[in-house]
């Protein structure tokens, strides 16, 4: 692996060393937001680390100190993992050990590490961290998943918040700048609204304590409809109608 590294970006870095996150035209303005959001979390001790394959990116991954995840966890004292991903021909190669490793370095002095997992698309799958210690420490409907490996016998593990927050009736989007491809949420949310004829509620989430108290486990994005969560995946237009037409149909039916 002599054509491979690892590149961790500071503050002096943005803007200069491309992301793997969003770094095509088509997603300029999530990628510009995610650039100042990721400005903001590494002062709050954040790393956005690189897998470089022969100078070009191939994976990446970003964790925080648990007290700061922007997920819907109580984890103090860990290392949270929110994402993890190596793409395309990169995969196959053992690159996503050596991001895992790399954050299980940094966790020294820490109780361990912690992520929130699915075996449906979007979040991390589970496979990686079960073949790497983790265990199975909570989980939440529909699919969620809290994986941790502890580095000492009986230290206490984190958990899913148990958050009660009222959703208000109609589409609701609860967003962030966390992730690029969410750029065009509020857009499509208002559109779909109007031509459904549906109320839109559209809140947005600037800090980590907003992040963990969103009634979606994933904590930066969350698609609801009369308080029901629809997903937490970017939509498209055409996706979005699909699914609030189904709800429709059967409150009329």
């Amino acid at each position: 692996m002599s054509n491979v590294k690892l590149f961790t970006l500071t503050a002096s870095d943005l803007g200069k060393v491309q992301m793997l996150c969003g770094h095509s035209p088509t997603y300029r303005r999530g990628y510009v937001a995610k650039m100042e959001w990721l400005q903001a979390r590494l002062r709050e001790g954040m790393r956005y680390t690189l897998l470089q394959v022969g100078g070009h990116n191939g994976g990446m991954i970003e964790y925080i100190p648990g007290e700061y995840a922007w997920r819907g966890v109580e984890a103090a004292g860990y290392l949270f993992i929110h994402c993890l991903w190596v793409v395309g021909r990169n995969r196959g190669h053992g690159y996503g050990r050596l991001l895992l490793q790399a954050c299980l370095d940094d966790a020294a002095g820490k109780k361990g590490v912690a992520v929130v997992v699915s075996k449906t698309h979007w979040l991390p799958t589970p496979k990686i961290f079960l073949k790497n210690g983790f265990k199975l420490a909570d989980h939440a409907d529909p699919s969620f998943d809290l994986l941790v490996k502890p580095f000492e016998p009986g230290t206490p593990l984190p958990r899913f918040k148990q958050n009660t927050r009222a959703i208000p009736p109609g589409l609701i989007l609860f967003h962030s700048d966390q992730c690029p491809y969410t750029q065009n949420g509020m857009t499509i949310a208002t559109q779909v609204g109007e031509q459904l004829k549906i109320p839109v509620n559209i809140i947005r989430m600037d800090t980590f304590s907003a992040a963990q108290e969103s009634p979606c486990i994933y904590g930066t994005l969350g698609w609801f409809f009369n308080g029901e969560l629809l997903t937490y995946r970017p939509l498209g237009t055409q996706k979005l109608l699909e699914l609030l037409e189904s709800k429709l149909a059967g409150l009329s039916g």
